[in-house]
């Protein structure tokens, strides 16, 4: 399957879309949270935003002690954040978490697509979300663009799927709009593409993400 071109027309469909879906009330309300509880060196103002997070995107972090004790040390190191490049390796400072239980066993956790949202509003919503609908989507149109195969691999890190990101709006010239209403264009679309394919396959939504890339990755002409 060959994805539809990202023209101006079919993100503001989509965008118009996702308003009807899934709306900005909730990220506008996320934004005040974080706007209300900001200092990160408060571990209280980082527990209620980590559980907020946790609770409603769903996460599936079991343990956010480690979690909030890693965002709470990085702030006390390192509180000039500002510019996109601090909050970009921000993301990749707090993303990756350890901790050991009462019984010495250690742990090891890559919190990505967590940290990114976290950092999403810590930035005022400048930096994308890193989502697994949204990175199919920008590998398959960078894909189908160059017409190279397509791994969908997973990115290196934040950093790694950020500078893909802006390779997607450069390349594709979009750079007129916001990361916000890209991010949102590309989860949209993803979401309605594996909806889809759940709907038709009777499918858990980890299994038509499976058979989305499967569908891509046949359409792509192999060099």
């Amino acid at each position: 399957m060959n994805l539809q071109e990202p023209t101006d027309s079919f993100i503001q469909a989509t965008l118009r879309n996702y308003e009807s879906i899934e709306g900005d009330e909730l990220n506008i309300k996320l934004q005040k949270l974080f706007n209300e509880f900001s200092d990160d060196k408060n571990k209280y103002d980082v527990l209620i935003k980590v559980a907020a997070l946790n609770k409603i995107y769903s996460t599936a972090i079991t343990n956010i002690t480690p979690v909030v004790d890693k965002i709470n040390n990085i702030a006390n190191l390192n509180a000039n954040l500002g510019s996109i490049d601090s909050y970009i390796n921000l993301v990749d400072k707090i993303s990756l978490v350890e901790w050991t239980n009462n019984k010495n066993d250690n742990f090891k956790r890559n919190n990505l697509s967590f940290a990114s949202k976290y950092v999403h509003f810590l930035s005022n919503r400048e930096i994308p979300i890193y989502d697994s609908y949204i990175w199919i989507i920008i590998q398959a149109y960078l894909g189908q663009k160059n017409q190279v195969k397509i791994l969908f691999t997973n990115p290196k890190d934040y950093q790694d799927f950020y500078a893909t990101f802006c390779r997607f709006k450069t390349i594709f010239g979009l750079e007129g709009y916001s990361n916000y209403k890209i991010d949102k264009f590309l989860w949209t679309y993803g979401r309605e593409l594996i909806k889809s394919i759940e709907g038709e396959l009777n499918l858990d939504v980890e299994r038509a993400k499976l058979e989305l890339k499967r569908r891509i990755k046949k359409s792509q002409a192999v060099l």
